[in-house]
């Protein structure tokens, strides 16, 4: 038996090397890429939680191309249309569900990046006037004069405006 017979008789075994191949290349690489987002990313001026939501999406999207690859290697694209018609019907039942959610993320993305407001100062928005004690990537928290403390959502925020009234001093 020459190397050529018995090379054609487990020619049935090769794709399934490669992607034994590509996904530990996937963990390496994927693993690498993380770590340096994550220290890129800590340098930007995103808060905490979008920093770890934009890291979080660059990794699944990473491994949805490999799971792409591997179904294109093992031949399984009939499995891939069905798959794809479910999980786009997923997302959007989850988008539907969660748009308010995603709404003020995004909002609070925007308020945060533009520092219209910090930490300290005095706005008025919604009805409510005082001062900003924390925002963070949903929600805005708002002590008012009589010491109670009103948390707005982001996208509530945004979309009905505010009116900036003193700017906290930085010593």
């Amino acid at each position: 038996m020459d190397i050529v017979n018995l090379w054609d008789k487990f020619q049935w075994i090769a794709p399934y090397l490669k992607v034994i191949l590509a996904v530990i290349l996937a963990f390496m690489v994927i693993g690498f890429i993380n770590r340096i987002l994550k220290r890129y990313i800590a340098k930007t001026v995103l808060p905490i939680d979008a920093q770890f939501f934009l890291r979080k999406w660059i990794v699944y999207f990473l491994w949805f191309s490999v799971l792409m690859y591997i179904m294109a290697e093992l031949k399984l694209q009939e499995l891939l249309v069905p798959l794809l018609g479910a999980s786009f019907l997923v997302g959007a039942a989850v988008a539907l569900a969660v748009k308010d959610i995603l709404a003020d993320a995004m909002a609070g993305i925007f308020l945060l990046a533009d520092k219209h407001f910090d930490i300290g100062d005095q706005i008025e928005t919604m009805n409510h006037k005082g001062e900003i004690i924390s925002v963070s990537l949903r929600k805005t928290r708002i002590k008012i004069a009589d010491n109670k403390i009103v948390i707005l959502p982001n996208g509530k925020i945004d979309s009905s405006g505010w009116v900036l009234n003193e700017k906290r001093k930085v010593v």
